[in-house]
């Protein structure tokens, strides 16, 4: 079997001829390219060349999901200004104008929100009427062009904006501020949300037309900043709507929960959820390995292994009886990966060394 195959049995609940060791190699290439400390044998190289050589599989939406474009009203003009370490967007409307400011971080190679889009109850109606003109295209020539490149290395993955309170506390109002307007104005903020849902609902209504078989939410579920009474009363009605009509279109759902997940984990059973993707087990997060399979029951893992794992204080031989230990308590369901990324001073001879592991455990 070939690993887009592999993942696809994962999904399906059939039986591979081995597990997929699927890394997410983007941060640690993208930075290491453009400080110009990418080991020596991998200079020139492309990702995908070094996924090759590491026996390793790429995460599919890295490359599939801009195919899912956004198309903007024709009465809503959107700017944007680069200037120097600074990125602003501007989006003017007949109802008024939003101003987002964006710092460029990690050598250029990722974006920090120093100033979001909605700074107080007013700008909801402007946000309201940007959502509510834009609709959803995609593109299906650039689908099969990047279908050609990535070949049989991994299955098609599209991920989907943040849900709904989620989208409004990190991209729009940020965290302190929302949960602020949450507090003193849950009527509007939630009327908000609806917004957002009915511009869902298009984007939906795209992507199970579309031959992509594999829903990602990246959703960053983080305890922290969702309590498990937020999670309920947003996030749970959220994930049961989409992953039913999703599955009725022959899709599989996954998503995006990265942070400290220990409260919000027994609601996972109720999501519809197929699988979540990157939860860090202990020390970087707060579950444990068995608390993490008590959760997921049948439903797939994706990643796993800590990030913090891969850097030089962690012994080698830790990192190898870590792997060996989840590998023994989620086969056959897991995509066995990096929770979240490896890091720029990650080792990349730790990963190859993942690989080898992995392409000789017995399922």
């Amino acid at each position: 079997m070939n690993n887009r195959e592999r993942i696809m049995a994962v999904f399906s609940g059939g039986r591979a001829d081995r597990l997929v060791w699927q890394p997410r190699l983007h941060y640690w290439y993208e930075v290491n390219k453009v400080r110009g400390t990418l080991p020596k044998r991998y200079e020139g190289w492309s990702i995908l060349e070094i996924y090759d050589d590491l026996d390793a599989s790429p995460r599919g939406y890295h490359f599939f999901n801009d195919t899912i474009r956004c198309v903007e009203g024709d009465k809503v003009k959107v700017q944007v200004k680069d200037e120097g370490d600074l990125v602003c967007l501007k989006y003017r409307t007949p109802k008024g104008s939003l101003t987002q400011v964006e710092r460029k971080t990690e050598y250029g190679t990722a974006r920090l929100r120093v100033e979001y889009l909605v700074k107080k109850i007013e700008d909801f109606k402007v946000l309201k009427y940007i959502l509510s003109h834009q609709s959803y295209e995609f593109d299906v020539n650039l689908y099969h062009e990047r279908e050609s490149m990535l070949g049989n290395r991994s299955e098609p993955v599209v991920t989907v904006p943040w849900g709904s309170i989620q989208r409004f506390f990190i991209v729009y109002m940020g965290f302190q501020q929302g949960v602020i307007a949450l507090w003193k104005h849950r009527e509007e903020v939630e009327s908000l949300l609806d917004s957002f849902a009915e511009n869902d609902d298009k984007r939906f209504s795209l992507i199970k037309k579309t031959p992509i078989k594999i829903v990602n939410f990246g959703d960053n579920i983080d305890e922290g900043l969702c309590s498990p009474p937020m999670f309920k009363r947003y996030m749970l009605p959220y994930y049961r709507l989409r992953t039913k009509e999703l599955h009725e279109s022959g899709k599989f759902c996954t998503s995006h929960w990265d942070g400290k997940v220990k409260q919000i984990l027994p609601f996972m059973q109720e999501t519809g959820l197929d699988g979540i993707e990157c939860v860090p087990p202990e020390p970087q997060g707060n579950v444990t390995l068995e608390e993490m399979r008590h959760g997921l029951r049948d439903k797939v893992l994706v990643d796993g292994i800590p990030a913090t794992h891969f850097l030089p204080y962690v012994k080698g031989e830790e990192l190898k009886t870590f792997t060996e230990r989840i590998l023994d308590l989620f086969a056959p369901r897991i995509i066995l990966g990096i929770s979240d990324m490896l890091p720029p001073d990650g080792d990349i001879e730790r990963v190859r060394m993942i690989g080898k592991i992995v392409a000789d455990f017995k399922i």
